[in-house]
């Protein structure tokens, strides 16, 4: 009989989340580890040092849940199964089945002091020019949802972050994707780049913000390559101040991407927009500057915030078969 809890593990290039999990209908985070311990922080240790942190933050999970430890299973998706991580696994190809039915997984167990924890590696996706790796366990939470799975017939789900997926799902199925490099752009650029002396990359998104709108419309009907040293002279000539700076180019950048994906995918295909709120708002304020409005959704916020937690119940609940 599975236990009542899981332990869910996203772990990713630059961040780790460790969830104790309730793996009911609805599933309950009962406590949480978050920190920056990303796989690039861990990997020069090498698998010793994956099995050490992850025990360690174990034990800490427990705690925090006020409960005593138990080997309860673990499920770990994201870039802990790349070349960079823990175990690197092959990727699962195209169509990939919302029901994560084709999954490539591996098992394998971690021994403390209270018992031996079951470990399920979850592996990426690959297309013919382009992969991920964690996406895919959201997608599978995600439209697990009774709220979001009349969008399985025929969508474009935008996935916001450091890079950034476009993911065309026909009939069920991821059918393909595309990754955009926005949030590290944004990163890069207002860290290392000249740019970076005229901005404030510490002011939150505002998609109300005239900055932001000049921004989107500048890198939808310009183009980066020719558009990004107007944030360099827009302090020099126009007084512009670094915080409406900093969203100026966060527009340019976000617009850049709206307007290729609504190229890419037009109408009537509907746009999904999961992610975090903020972002959620950023993108379609966006889309709506690009004219696809209209057909832009977002993703409930109960929903993507706990995506690869659900994902990791369907899987516990619905184990893969053969890839």
């Amino acid at each position: 009989m599975a236990s009542a809890f899981l332990i869910s593990c996203d772990w990713g290039t630059s961040a780790f989340r460790l969830r104790l999990v309730r793996a009911a209908r609805h599933p309950e985070v009962v406590a949480e580890r978050s920190t920056l311990d990303g796989i690039l922080a861990i990997q020069p240790a090498g698998a010793e040092g994956f099995e050490r942190h992850l025990a360690a933050e174990i034990e800490r999970l427990f705690g925090a849940a006020g409960l005593a430890p138990e080997p309860e299973p673990v499920y770990l998706s994201g870039m802990v199964t790349s070349s960079l991580g823990w175990k690197e696994l092959p990727y699962g190809r195209l169509p990939f089945p919302l029901d994560g039915s084709r999954t490539v997984v591996a098992h394998a167990s971690l021994e403390l002091p209270h018992g031996r924890h079951p470990l399920v590696f979850i592996s990426g996706l690959r297309s013919e020019d382009d992969v991920l790796r964690g996406e895919e366990t959201e997608l599978i939470g995600i439209f697990g949802h009774p709220g979001v799975q009349p969008f399985a017939d025929s969508c474009v789900v935008i996935l916001p972050g450091t890079h950034s997926k476009a993911v065309v799902i026909s009939g069920g199925e991821i059918v393909t994707f595309r990754t955009y490099m926005t949030g590290e752009l944004f990163s890069v650029l207002g860290r290392s780049s000249i740019l970076s002396r005229s901005i404030d990359p510490s002011v939150a998104g505002d998609p109300e913000d005239p900055a932001f709108e000049r921004g989107v419309r500048r890198g939808c009907e310009e183009g980066l390559i020719e558009s990004l040293f107007t944030v360099r002279t827009g302090p020099l000539l126009a007084d512009v101040p670094p915080g409406a700076n900093a969203r100026y180019l966060s527009g340019m950048l976000i617009g850049a991407e709206a307007a290729s994906i609504t190229r890419r995918h037009p109408a009537p295909r509907p746009i999904l927009v999961a992610g975090g709120a903020a972002l959620q708002a950023l993108y379609a304020r966006a889309f709506e500057l690009v004219g696809a409005g209209a057909r832009t959704h977002a993703a409930p916020p109960e929903v993507t915030g706990l995506a690869a937690v659900r994902g990791h119940c369907i899987l516990r609940d619905r184990p893969p078969g053969p890839p």
